[in-house]
């Protein structure tokens, strides 16, 4: 007989297929970090409160400095496990997003709640799905931009009109998102051992309903829906410090793809005590992803105990390489999880 938990799990996921399926049907991009495996929560609702009770994640991106005002991007997530205690588990989280962009100071905050149903299919193995509902709001400052209109023959003439049309400069929207998740782990990553297999794949969708995204309301200006499908590894090599972490991110909204592979080099400085809290394990990780076609990402991380920071840089490969001389932008992460992340996988089925 099937519990009012079981049977409440079943119908969030249900709703969770049903907001995918819409986001297929439906007819500017979004931005992401680089670090994009530091941003779990807003790639996938999917990924709130799977394997950890609670984490809180930071991350700050500054990017083309060279060529402009710098683009600068600030992200705060907080998510945990609820229903610990039952077979079937549910996560709550929320996060916010501040972007700031150009000479016109275009700025997005954009604030999102994200839940998720998280059903054991094993010892090993969890299956997960999340729904995300959010709110977006973006201004912009034409004060400091100038127009063709208002350039005399001669030379620039702030005072002369601009023919734009006047607006109030801002515009928001409420949002939807919804992914499903497959995890599989084993092991712990102790030195003595180091046999470690975890694997992630997860696919989701954001903006199925394909908001209004303009300044002047033209309903004909639409937010693309966006499709994100991503996976990561972490692979223990047995007998030694080093632990293998493939992963890739793909992106694609209206006309636009992102691929971008990658590969992380953990070394385990040291395994930390098993029954007490002595020893704290540690690690440094070094490596990066290829954005295709768009740019080199450089990383490295440091992890101790429950906290780990990180820092990436992108190396501009595109077109846009002539005028940024390679340079792109830099990001720093910090990042809190609770169990550590060096413990066994929450996998197992609470009855």
């Amino acid at each position: 007989m099937e519990t009012k938990n079981t049977l409440s799990v079943k119908a969030f996921c249900f709703i969770i297929v049903f907001t995918m399926i819409t986001g297929f049907l439906a007819t500017a991009q979004d931005f992401h970090f680089s670090q994009f495996d530091e941003t779990p929560v807003q790639l996938n609702p999917s990924n709130t409160g799977v394997h950890h009770e609670i984490q809180a994640i930071a991350n700050y991106k500054n990017q083309w400095a060279s060529i402009s005002s710098p683009y600068k991007t600030f992200a705060l997530s907080f998510d945990t496990r609820l229903l610990r205690k039952k077979k079937n588990h549910m996560g709550f989280g929320f996060d916010f997003l501040n972007d700031k962009a150009g000479d016109a100071a275009v700025a997005t905050n954009q604030f999102n709640v994200s839940l998720s149903a998280i059903i054991p299919i094993s010892r090993k193995s969890i299956f997960s799905g999340g729904l995300m509902f959010g709110y977006s709001q973006h201004t912009i400052n034409t004060g400091a931009l100038t127009w063709g209109n208002q350039y005399n023959g001669m030379a620039y003439e702030s005072s002369l009109a601009s023919g734009e049309p006047v607006t109030a400069g801002s515009f928001g929207y409420a949002d939807l998102g919804a992914g499903i998740n497959y995890s599989y782990g084993t092991d712990e990553m102790y030195i003595s051992s180091n046999d470690a297999r975890k694997i992630n794949i997860g696919f989701s969708v954001f903006h199925p309903h394909q908001p209004i995204y303009s300044f002047y309301g033209d309903a004909s200006e639409k937010l693309y829906t966006k499709f994100v499908f991503n996976g990561n590894a972490a692979i223990g090599m047995k007998g030694t410090n080093l632990v293998l972490k493939p992963s890739y991110i793909v992106f694609v909204q209206g006309p636009t793809k992102e691929i971008t592979p990658g590969m992380m080099f953990q070394y385990i400085l040291q395994s930390g005590s098993k029954y007490t809290d002595n020893k704290k394990p540690a690690a440094f990780s070094i490596g990066g992803y290829y954005r295709l076609k768009d740019a080199l990402i450089a990383v490295v991380k440091f992890e101790y105990a429950n906290y780990e920071i990180g820092f990436s840089y992108d190396i501009n490969l595109s077109q846009l390489k002539t005028v940024t001389t390679t340079r792109g932008g830099f990001e720093i992460s910090l990042r809190f999880v609770a169990p550590s992340a060096f413990k066994k996988p929450r996998t197992e089925a609470r009855f």
